[in-house]
């Protein structure tokens, strides 16, 4: 091949490969400005990033086998919830349960509003030290990330970090926060950890939040633009999706599990674990998986979930239906390909029984 023709090639997947970014990190300019409605053979979904990956596989083998387009517009889930709301969207994905005041909104405009787990995923604390690149990981406790992220502990090797990382040459590099700037379901479920791990976090943070007001460290958007940021910066310290610290090869730390019997390096098994002891007792779906007791259950996990209208217009509820009961069975054998944990049985038969309450009206 000539160098002009590689020259053009190299262009060509350049190009793709920002637009791929694009449409992932600044969802507004590319993909939401005017979500379809949807018709016959058509749902309009949207949400969480964290469904965004393996949403790609389902709607392309559920149009297979169903003839049914999806359309995800990935604008995280906090906007989900408010498209849903609003009707723009026939089903929100998303990382954290619905608020109180989300709720009361949901009533409001179109009635009671159900939640159906859909995956299991997992947040965990992504590091950059070049002294400890391809070291075994570092060992974090909940009052030590609180600490960390709330600017009381600014520097690797304090000796709150060297405490239970024996036997590690910790270097003196300033640690840099990076933190959400956007309301975001992974700030929840790593707050919601946080408040149930960390008497110093609930002291001074609060319940769980998609967002807060940061006490140190810089606000990037996104789980991409946490991950590339703490990538780019010596000595910086975020919070991710297991997926996002995988794929861009980060380093992240093993969190010690709620029995602080030993410290969890998350892998989708020790999702599992977690979700395998979560509250059987509670009718509503819409539980946290954080601090799951267990000495396999990673600390910081979450079900991602599924929101829609409890009552649909009869046009749709087919529809909607259909594709939920798809993707809490036979679409849940594509979350492993993903480093996702699948459902286990006991959620996919409590969605099932949640599933039959959808109802038509004309």
């Amino acid at each position: 091949m000539s160098k002009p023709a590689v020259m053009r090639v190299a262009v060509i997947v350049l190009v793709g490969v920002g637009l791929s970014a694009a449409a992932y990190i600044a969802p507004a300019y590319v993909v939401r400005e005017e979500p379809k409605k949807s018709s016959t053979g058509h749902l309009t979904v949207g949400g969480s990033s964290v469904v965004f990956f393996v949403m790609d596989k389902w709607k392309s083998t559920y149009r297979k086998e169903a003839g049914q387009d999806i359309d995800y517009y990935s604008t995280g889930s906090t906007d989900g919830i408010k498209q849903m709301i609003a009707g723009n969207y026939q089903i929100g994905f998303t990382s954290a349960p619905m608020t109180d005041e989300q709720r009361k909104q949901a009533q409001d405009k179109g009635g009671a509003p159900i939640h159906i787990p859909v995956l299991l995923s997992a947040v965990v604390p992504i590091y950059n030290v070049k002294e400890l690149k391809d070291k075994p990981p570092l060992n974090f406790t909940g009052e030590l990330l609180a600490k960390i992220f709330l600017g009381k502990i600014a520097r690797w090797n304090d000796p709150a970090i060297a405490e239970i990382n024996k036997g590690v040459d910790l270097p003196d590099t300033k640690i840099a926060v990076v933190h959400r700037g956007d309301a975001s379901g992974t700030t929840f479920i790593f707050a919601d950890y946080l408040h149930g791990a960390s008497e110093t976090w609930k002291k001074e943070m609060g319940p769980a939040k998609n967002e807060f007001k940061w006490p140190v460290g810089v606000a990037q958007p996104r789980n991409f633009a946490v991950a590339g940021h703490v990538g780019r910066t010596e000595g910086a310290i975020g919070y991710v999706e297991l997926l996002h610290a995988l794929t861009n090869k980060l380093s992240y730390g093993a969190v010690q599990n709620k029995d602080k019997t030993g410290f969890i390096h998350c892998k989708p098994e020790n999702v599992t674990a977690a979700a395998k002891n979560h509250p059987a007792d509670r009718p509503e779906l819409s539980f946290s998986l954080t601090n799951m007791p267990g000495k396999e259950s990673y600390p910081i996990c979450a079900i991602d979930f599924a929101v829609c209208y409890q009552t649909q217009p009869a046009a749709q509820q087919k529809q909607v239906k259909d594709f939920l009961q798809w993707v809490t069975h036979d679409g849940q054998k594509y979350t492993k390909d993903m480093h996702y944990a699948p459902l286990p049985q006991e959620l996919v038969a409590r969605a099932e029984e949640k599933l039959k309450s959808i109802k038509s009206v004309q």
